[in-house]
């Protein structure tokens, strides 16, 4: 009697588990529906249509040498600045909000490069190491901590968080040895750590599935903005016009995605 009463039991706890998947998974998709309401569609397709015309009327007045492209860089970062910090303030995640003052730290970082530009170029390219290192590095935090809340974790997100330190600490200690720097090896190494962790931000978003399961739109903007960096990093002196141009096109990314963190969690406040 007792035996079959402990394997009914058994049998319930079974069946409900994919039962409790699948309610969790019916919740996230409702979630994500109920998130893009018609006026928020309305709001963020302004932005897209009306963010890519100024940025495109922007470079222009660059080209003819209107104003300096750091003063509009330095606007637009200063823009997303206040946006993260709205999510900090209504943010009902502990991940996203620790991730929302990262984002903070990183708008900061990002601002100082600009400023610095703005009084000497000698002095930017001095230091332009130190400041790609601390930015990427505060984006990439910023990126773990966003990229973890609410998102359901499988098999393959343990073992990308396991894997992953270990080949960006390979990747960083290959570049010290094969590339032989001729300078200073610490810029090397602050070089190294700035664009190991430009590509996993990138890495951290879009290698898993389940940020494109339970939150397709940051997953593909928040990737969409250091694939371009590195596009912009590769390719640094081919067009400055088209350079200029997509650095404005990774901030209207950053503040498209922040909008849609910003929805969410003013939807579940």
């Amino acid at each position: 009697m007792s035996d079959s009463i402990t394997q009914s039991k058994t049998g319930e706890e079974v069946t409900a588990a994919p039962k409790a998947e699948a309610t969790q998974h019916a919740r996230h998709t409702q979630e994500s529906t109920i998130i893009w309401t018609p006026r928020f569609i309305v709001i963020f397709a302004l932005v897209l249509v009306i963010g890519l015309s100024s940025d495109s009327l922007l470079t222009r007045g660059w080209v003819n040498n209107f104003y300096r492209g750091e003063w509009v860089l330095l606007a637009q970062t200063g823009v997303i600045f206040c946006y993260w910090g709205a999510v900090v303030v209504l943010a009902r995640s502990p991940w996203v909000r620790v991730g929302s003052i990262f984002g903070c730290i990183w708008a900061i970082f990002a601002g100082m490069g600009f400023v610095v530009s703005l009084i000497s170029v000698a002095l930017q390219s001095s230091i332009a190491t130190h400041l790609n290192a601390a930015t990427n590095s505060a984006l990439l935090a910023s990126y773990i901590c966003l990229s973890v809340a609410r998102v359901p974790f499988w098999r393959w997100d343990n073992w990308f968080f396991r894997i992953g330190p270990i080949v960006g600490i390979v990747a960083i200690l290959g570049t010290l040895i094969f590339l032989r720097p001729t300078i200073h090896r610490f810029q090397t190494l602050e070089g190294s750590i700035a664009g190991v962790a430009l590509c996993f931000c990138v890495f951290v978003w879009w290698l898993r599935p389940s940020c494109w399961r339970s939150q397709p739109g940051p997953t593909l903007l928040f990737g969409l903005a250091p694939l371009l960096l590195l596009l912009l990093a590769l390719f640094n002196n081919a067009d400055p016009e088209a350079n200029f141009f997509f650095s404005q096109v990774v901030l209207l990314c950053m503040l498209l995605a922040i909008l849609r963190i910003l929805q969410e969690e003013r939807h579940t406040a």
